[in-house]
């Protein structure tokens, strides 16, 4: 049964002093009305998840719908209600868990046109709003019925998205075996399938659990092909070019990472993109003596307003522009980075930046003097394909785009 959508939006809400945005009555309009539609009879319940689908396609927009529909499932069992799907993604990327959540519940429970595929990829999402929200064992039970709803139905696609799922909740217990396990069936299993983001996804979690493992080539294999994997969607670029610069900067290919983290930033991007792409940036130009480009990174940061975006991840790219600053000697810099985000920190009660803060160099890794390993030819050849992505120069400015699920 949905939780009354007017409750779900009160325990988001919490404590906060204001909304999440200009969109919350519009949110809780769309949510109300689902609700209304788990409590009536046929037609009355079609004829309200209608208004619904057309009230979130009013505030989401029909191409978003149909991006959707290209980059998830490559317009295979399309459903009529997917603007509802994309609405709670939205609300779930501004942090109301309970509501998003609440919005698929009702979805799930009002709509009797879902075939078996349409109702698991809903309960996949229902199932990352449960983790992300840090009820991890509840999430764990989700996946667990979707992957049964997979076998019973004999739908590779719902198997492979619930290991995907397992992936997800592994990498939080930074289980990188786990991890390994769930990702390569998911792989044969989104390969057999035939759909690219799924694969994709499947990869992700491979080269995520290579890295942890610090298996630098396969980290590097698998990253790439989630790379191009990738090619043509902006966000999912950079998020996996985020992760192999991460990757490569902490085994001490600092140059390269330097590289893949400067290619993030020269293009625009929302800020939960941007802002840890600047921090990283930061951080491995000063580890490759670039010390313009860890200025020029420190001063991007500084120059962004705390109240349009999120405020840990700035929080955080400051303190690391600080260290990175700190590091090559700028100590003039680095005071007004960590005394910025020291406000935050401060203001916004982050106690655990606040420590590191006061200490400046807290828990961010030093990269090693020298790369740790030697990378085998295939992983060494996808060094240097990130290595060539390097801007010739920086822009003058970062852009940072509105914010997108």
């Amino acid at each position: 049964m949905a939780q009354p959508a007017t409750a779900a939006y009160r325990a988001d809400l919490g404590a906060r002093d204001k909304p999440f945005g200009a969109l919350d009555g519009e949110w809780i309009t769309v949510a109300s009305v689902l609700e209304h539609a788990t409590l009536v009879d046929e037609p009355a319940k079609s004829e309200l998840l209608r208004q619904a689908v057309e009230l979130a396609t009013g505030i989401v927009g029909e191409a978003e719908v149909q991006r959707l529909a290209a980059r998830e499932w490559q317009d295979l069992h399309r459903s009529a209600s997917e603007a509802i799907v994309i609405l709670s993604d939205q609300v779930e990327a501004a942090g109301a868990f309970t509501l998003a959540g609440m919005l698929l519940d009702a979805l799930h429970e009002s709509d009797g046109s879902l075939n078996v595929v349409q109702s698991g990829r809903i309960l996949v999402r229902r199932a990352r709003k449960e983790w992300k929200a840090g009820r991890v064992d509840d999430a764990a039970d989700r996946y667990r019925h979707i992957e049964s709803l997979g076998r019973r139905s004999k739908s590779a696609e719902l198997k492979a998205r619930a290991l995907i799922g397992f992936v997800a909740l592994s990498q939080i217990r930074l289980n990188a075996a786990d991890m390994h396990r769930y990702a390569k069936r998911a792989v044969r299993l989104a390969e057999q399938v035939g759909l690219r983001r799924l694969t994709r996804d499947a990869h992700h979690g491979l080269a995520i659990a290579a890295g942890l493992d610090e298996r630098i080539d396969d980290a590097l294999v698998h990253g790439w092909t989630v790379y191009q994997l990738s090619v043509g969607d902006v966000l999912d670029e950079a998020e996996v070019l985020l992760n192999l610069g991460y990757t490569l900067f902490v085994s001490g290919f600092v140059d390269v990472a330097r590289a893949a983290f400067a290619r993030v930033v020269s293009r625009e991007l929302p800020a939960r993109w941007m802002l840890p792409a600047l921090g990283n940036l930061a951080l491995a130009s000063a580890a490759s003596k670039h010390d313009h480009t860890t200025e020029w990174a420190a001063r991007e940061l500084l120059g962004v307003n705390p109240l349009a975006v999120p405020r840990y991840d700035l929080t955080l790219a400051l303190s690391e522009a600080a260290t990175a600053l700190t590091r090559i000697g700028h100590s003039k810099s680095a005071r007004r980075c960590q005394e910025a985000a020291l406000d935050l920190a401060r203001q916004y009660d982050f106690p655990v930046l606040v420590a590191r803060l006061e200490g400046l160099h807290g828990s961010i890794p030093a990269p090693s003097v020298s790369p740790t390993t030697i990378l085998n030819k295939r992983a060494a050849n996808i060094a240097r394909e990130l290595s060539s992505m390097e801007p010739l120069e920086m822009p003058q400015h970062i852009a940072l785009a509105a914010a997108s699920a």
